[in-house]
Formats: structure tokens, sequence, C-alpha cells
């Protein structure tokens, strides 16, 4: 039998560690085939990158993983941060300041969610579960009208496409040219606009969307659905309509309890002592 190469081995290790946190109670290093059949080649990419980087760093994260594994079972526990009524596996004593590798598992997390979002559906569901409906989800997206995304966030759309090294059909052929000059395969590490004009907060997010020239599969997952598709039209249609619906969709987010509430503080960086 074959032995296999150091990286083969970090491989597995984060494709465990990205999936913990979702999977629960069920772990399966499958977790991904369906629903985002490029995940190990995301992972691989960016542990090629991390390790050619730090070449230490191919050791912290096989340590990760005993650490994670051994003591309480492979639950991802050792990458929660402490809160002020849990100390957390990675910040213990023993631990502290020699267990490394978070921010790149996170990252690599950060990355997959960007390649493998939810469907339309589902991102209903998530919004629902805050007390947003479809119109709330719809409206707050047109958030993506200012702001830059990593070329790494619709990497896998322009040149692996499902795993299938192609770029994705759906997308304009000649708005893909102009991202491969920014994001050369070779190079992905530039920024690029969310939408055609950057720095204005305006509603050609969605004429962006309507054409084909989405960058995010998040956002192009918008017009999967007969209704993504009637808002984004309004939108382009009355703008300043847009602009009003955004306002108050955010006052709505704005109102979703918090799980765990703090109070008054003053200064918004620390909360108050409880007396």
């Amino acid at each position: 039998m074959a032995s296999s190469s150091p990286r083969t081995l970090l491989l597995l290790v984060l494709a465990v560690a990205v999936v913990v946190s979702d999977a629960q109670s069920q772990l399966s290093e499958t977790f991904y085939d369906a629903t985002c059949p490029q995940a190990a080649s995301i992972v691989q990419q960016k542990v090629n990158a991390f390790v050619d980087a730090d070449r230490g760093l191919a050791a912290a994260l096989m340590r990760l993983h005993f650490h994670d594994c051994f003591v309480r079972g492979c639950d991802g526990s050792v990458l929660l941060n402490s809160t002020d009524t849990m100390l957390t596996e990675k910040e213990a004593l023993l631990n502290k300041g020699s267990l490394r590798g978070f921010e790149q598992i996170d990252e690599i997390k950060m990355e997959l969610e960007c390649a493998c979002p939810d469907n339309f559906t589902q991102l209903v569901a998530r919004f629902a579960r805050v007390g947003l409906d479809a119109r709330d989800m719809v409206i707050l997206s047109g958030g993506h009208s200012i702001g830059q995304v990593h070329c790494g966030a619709f990497f896998e759309r322009l040149y692996n496409f499902q795993g299938l090294n192609i770029t994705d059909p759906s997308m304009d052929p000649e708005f893909a040219a102009i991202l491969k000059v920014q994001c050369p395969q070779t190079k992905p590490f530039g920024f690029m606009a969310l939408d055609a004009t950057n720095g204005t907060f305006d509603s050609a997010y969605y004429l962006d969307l309507l054409t084909n020239k989405g960058l995010l599969e998040s956002d192009v997952a918008l017009l999967s659905d007969p209704l993504g598709v009637e808002y984004a039209i309004r939108a382009v249609q009355d703008p300043m309509a847009f602009l009003n619906e955004f306002g108050w969709a955010m006052i709505k987010m704005g109102a979703i309890p918090a799980l765990e509430p703090y109070g008054w503080r003053r200064h918004c960086a620390f909360v108050e002592p409880k007396y």
C-alpha cells in the first residue's frame, strides 16, 4: 500500500474540520459530495498555499486534529472561542499559545461557504428562523451593491464549476473574461467590486444579476425562484422604492432579538459588569 503524502493527510484533516460544525453528530467525509463536489479541491488548494507559506503549519494542523478527536471525539470543539461563561479547549492553560491554525481553518470554511452557498429555499429558511421573510432576504441582498469580494469567493465559478474544470455556463461570457483577467487562475489573490457601480449604493446589483453578471453563487441563487426574479426586476424598475424598502428591511433586521442580551454599554467593545 502506497504511503499518503503529508499534504494528502492534511487535506483529510481539514476536510473533516471544516464540515464538523455543520454536520453536528453525523460526521462524514462525503458531507459535501452532493451539494458542493468541489469542496475537496478548495480545501486542497488552500492547504497547499498555507503550507507553502509556512512549513511549520503542517505539524500544527495535524496537532489540532489530534487534540480535537483524541480527547473528546471529533466534534470541532477545539475550534470554539471562549465566552464569559465558558473556557474552551483552545484557551485552556495547556493549549493557549501552543495550538495554531485556527485562522487558516476559518478562511477555508469561509471560502467553502462562498463557493457552495445555500439554494433559494435554504436561504429563505435561514431568514425565516430570525423572523425575516423572502422579500427581506432579496432586498437585504442588495447590500452587495457596495464593497468588494476576494477572488477566491467566486474562483470555482470561473475555473472549476461543480468540479468540472469549466466556467459556470450561466455567467455572461464577456463578464467571465473580464473576471479572469482580474483574477487569473494562477494568482487568484485580488479583489473585485460586487457590482458595476462600485462605491454607489443603488439597484445596479439586481441589473447585474438579471444580465448574468452576478459574482457570488448565493446572489445568483436569488434568481432561481420566481419570487426572487420579481423582486429583482422591481428593484431595477423603481430604484427609489428599492432604497426605501432596503431601509425598512435593515430596521427589521436590527430588531432581531439577541440570543444573549448584554444590555446598555458605556463602551461598545465592553460588557458592563454585573453587580
